[in-house]
């Protein structure tokens, strides 16, 4: 394994899925400072049971790495196409990485769990441009588990951001449903829209000042476009690009956010009964002080 590279400000991108993370990722992506990951979802520091559990003391270093073969090493997505961290390291590669992570760990958790991360993030070409000082030096993943893991997440990088991307919680419901995987039923879907906000509330309040910041779909993608992508870029430490903002321009519109697609979804009769439930939320919301679009 080549000498340990540490991690620079890292990105968090997360949200209740189908919320805007994927986008959001892209767009960063096209910055000269940021790199976005490959996979784009790296899933195994945040997701339930990954290393920020780990470090957290929820699960050991050992069943991190049972899930690693287990769920992120090799995804077959609902189309047939295959994603994971394969992409970063062979078989061999990868075995070496963990065996040193979960060795490791008992003496320095922190060094450890970071030291593992990079090693599969920052592996490959990248890794070669970085130690000839090319290249970008801070990575971005959209791993939608970052948001509701965020504390987690922050403890591990203290030094990174997490940027919580939220959508209306009724589109979100209505494009789960639209897709191979998640909820099959609007209603489900939009209960778990609920608990992943609260969840990520939750998160949220345990995070430094400063370390976690909210962007509101359909803000960045039609009422406020200008000022919202300045507060973003601001809130991850970056200056404004000419290369993002072209890419911004042609591609962050209000046809690719589909807003209000739970209304031409449905019919009348369902949409309304979809719009109390929402309507009983956000009054649960504006009581207990989650933050949910008001768009």
């Amino acid at each position: 394994m080549s000498e340990w590279l540490a991690p620079d400000r890292p990105v968090f991108v997360g949200g209740t899925g189908r919320s805007g993370t994927t986008i959001a990722g892209r767009l960063l992506g096209r910055h000269r400072d940021l790199r976005a990951t490959n996979p784009r979802e790296l899933r195994f520091i945040a997701s339930r049971g990954g290393v920020a559990d780990a470090y957290a003391g929820e699960v050991t270093p050992q069943q991190v790495v049972d899930a690693l073969w287990e769920h992120w090493y090799v995804r077959v997505k609902p189309s047939g196409a295959r994603s994971g961290l394969f992409r970063r390291l062979d078989e061999q590669q990868m075995r070496a990485a963990c065996d040193a992570y979960v060795a490791g760990f008992a003496e320095d958790p922190a060094r450890a769990s970071r030291h593992f991360a990079e090693a599969i993030v920052s592996s490959g070409k990248w890794a070669d441009a970085q130690s000839r000082g090319e290249g970008k030096s801070r990575w971005v993943d959209t791993t939608p588990a970052n948001a509701r893991a965020a504390d987690r997440v922050l403890a591990l990088f203290p030094d990174g951001v997490v940027v919580h991307m939220m959508r209306d919680g009724r589109d979100v419901a209505a494009s789960f449903v639209s897709k191979p995987f998640g909820p099959t039923d609007v209603f489900t879907a939009l209960e778990e829209w609920r608990e992943r906000m609260i969840d990520a509330h939750r998160a949220e309040q345990a995070c430094p000042p400063g370390r976690f910041l909210r962007v509101d779909l359909h803000e960045l993608t039609v009422t406020d476009r200008e000022a919202t992508l300045t507060a973003l870029l601001g809130g991850i430490g970056v200056e404004p690009d000419r290369r993002l903002s072209q890419w911004f321009d042609a591609n962050v519109s209000p046809q690719q956010a589909h807003i209000g697609r739970w209304r031409r979804d449905y019919d009348d009769a369902t949409a309304a009964r979809i719009d109390a439930r929402y309507e009983e939320i956000a009054a649960e919301f504006d009581a207990t002080g989650v933050p949910y679009p008001h768009s």
